[in-house]
């Protein structure tokens, strides 16, 4: 795909190095002549030091050909702008910041996919690592349902039985569901006969979150 992120900020700086590392093609457009010249020397992209909105540096940005434009600004009128631009030549995928909620309705009125306020979740996902130590990540979705990953000690209760009997047992609760496993850098999803291993890194669904304990217990570890 070829990608036109706006804004070399923390969030635009990271998309550049998640889809280049992913294989797109990238051009950054970053207006901050030191944030340009910081992100062209660590990432192997072409970066633009302009405003998006000056003559020929969209059209400089490959938007005629885009597959995406993300607007990552910290600047609501400038990230506005650009998917108006975006609109214009027709881009498929359009995705924006929104720094203040009350913004949000704008975008979405345009069609704009919008992420709001992602210091917050930048927060959330800081809390739920302290909250959860058993857990090698956490993600909290928007209706708080929550995403564990965890690698399977050898004493995991998990191990004992296929997942269809650890249900019929109870062993694992009816609201978490092993959604992915990775085992020997293999991933799959399992089924109610899949039977689990000691090391298998797995990733359980909570559809209204779960107790440190049960992770604890499912883990193997004292609660």
């Amino acid at each position: 795909m070829h990608i036109i992120v706006v804004g070399g900020g923390p969030v635009g700086d990271s998309l550049v190095g998640l889809a280049l590392k992913d294989g797109h093609n990238v051009v950054l457009v970053e207006a901050d002549e030191d944030t340009a010249e910081d992100c062209a020397r660590r990432h192997d992209a072409l970066v633009l030091h302009a405003s998006i909105t000056e003559d020929d540096v969209f059209e400089e940005a490959g938007g005629s050909r885009a597959d995406a434009l993300i607007a990552a600004t910290s600047d609501d009128a400038a990230n506005l702008m650009a998917m108006v631009l975006g609109q214009e030549a027709g881009i498929d995928s359009l995705t924006s910041v929104v720094n203040h909620k009350s913004h949000t309705q704008l975008f979405e009125r345009l069609g704009i996919r919008v992420m709001v306020d992602p210091e917050v979740l930048v927060a959330q996902h800081l809390l739920d690592l302290v909250l959860y130590p058993d857990a090698e990540d956490v993600t909290t979705l928007a209706g708080r349902e929550q995403l564990f990953e965890l690698t399977l000690s050898a004493d995991s209760p998990l191990l004992t039985a296929s997942l269809a009997e650890l249900k019929a047992d109870e062993a694992l609760p009816a609201d978490l569901v092993v959604a992915s496993v990775t085992r020997d850098d293999e991933h799959f999803f399992p089924r109610g006969q899949t039977r689990l291993q000691g090391g298998d890194r797995v990733i359980v669904f909570a559809p209204q979150g779960t107790p440190q304990d049960v992770l604890s217990r499912l883990n193997g570890a004292d609660s």
